[in-house]
C-alpha cells in the first residue's frame, strides 16, 4: 500500500506564516517479511524568514521468524533539518521485535536495536563538524482500522547515544484518517520531535498539527 499526504497552512494579517508538508509512504506486508517505508518533509516561513525546514526518510525491513510475529531486520534513516543546523545524520543498524497484534486491520508491534550513526552538523557557516557514534532504539508501532472509512496510526520511537544516554532524541507521529472515496481521504497529524539536547536557540519540543489530503496510489 502505498500514499502521497499533503498539506498546507497560511496566514496573514498581523503575523505572515506558512506551512508545507508532504509525507510519501509505502509499506509491504506479506507473510514472510514486511517492508515499511517514508519519506516526510515539510517547508515554512514566518515573516519571510525560514522557520522550518526538514526531510527525513526511512526505511524498516522486517523477516519474520517462529510463529510469525517474532522479526528481525534493518532499520535506516536519513534526516536533514535546517533549523536545528543538521546538514545531514544517517542510520543504519540491525533489529528485533514483536507482533503482539498481527492482523490485516489492526497490527501493534514493539521493537529494539543498535544503529551506526554519522552525523553532520553546522557551527557558524560555512564551518561544519562530523561526529560518528552508535545508538539503543526503541520503537513501537499500532494502527486500526475502526470502520470502512476510518483509521487511527500511533508511531513511536525514542534513541540515545550508547555513551551517552543523556544525547537521545524521540518521535511521535499519530493521526486519524477519512476516506472520502477509494483513493482519497483526509487526515489529521499530530507530529512531536523531541531533543533532549536541543540546538543554540532550539526548543525540546518540537510539534507540528497537520490536516491535509492524502491519495492512495496502490
Amino acid at each position: 500500500k502505498s500514499s502521497i499526504s499533503l498539506g498546507a497552512t497560511y496566514k496573514s494579517g498581523n503575523t505572515e506564516k506558512s506551512l508545507f508538508t508532504m509525507d510519501l509512504k509505502g509499506d509491504r506486508f506479506a507473510p514472510e517479511s514486511d517492508w515499511i517505508n517514508s519519506l516526510y518533509g515539510e517547508y515554512g516561513k514566518t515573516e519571510g524568514d525560514q522557520t522550518e525546514g526538514k526531510a527525513r526518510g526511512q526505511s524498516d525491513y522486517r523477516y519474520k521468524f517462529g510463529s510469525k510475529n517474532f522479526f528481525g531486520g534493518v532499520f535506516g534513516e536519513l534526516l536533514h533539518d535546517e533549523i536545528k543546523k543538521i546538514r545531514f545524520r544517517g542510520k543504519l543498524g540491525p533489529n528485533i521485535g514483536y507482533y503482539f497484534i498481527n492482523k490485516e486491520k489492526h497490527k501493534f508491534d514493539v521493537s529494539a536495536g543498535v544503529n551506526y550513526v554519522y552525523e553532520r552538523t553546522e557551527l557558524v557557516p560555512p564551518d561544519t563538524v562530523d561526529e560518528e557514534y552508535g545508538e539503543w532504539r526503541l520503537a513501537s508501532n499500532y494502527f486500526i482500522v475502526f470502520t470502512e472509512n476510518s483509521e487511527y496510526y500511533l508511531n513511536v520511537e525514542y534513541s540515545a547515544d550508547l555513551k551517552d544516554s543523556d544525547n537521545g532524541s524521540g518521535l511521535l507521529v499519530t493521526g486519524v484518517k477519512s476516506k472520502m472515496n477509494d483513493k482519497l481521504s483526509l487526515y489529521v497529524e499530530v507530529r512531536d520531535e523531541y531533543d533532549n539536547m536541543p540546538a543554540t536557540g532550539t526548543e525540546y519540543n518540537d510539534v507540528t498539527i497537520i490536516a491535509g489530503l492524502s491519495y492512495t496510489i496502490l
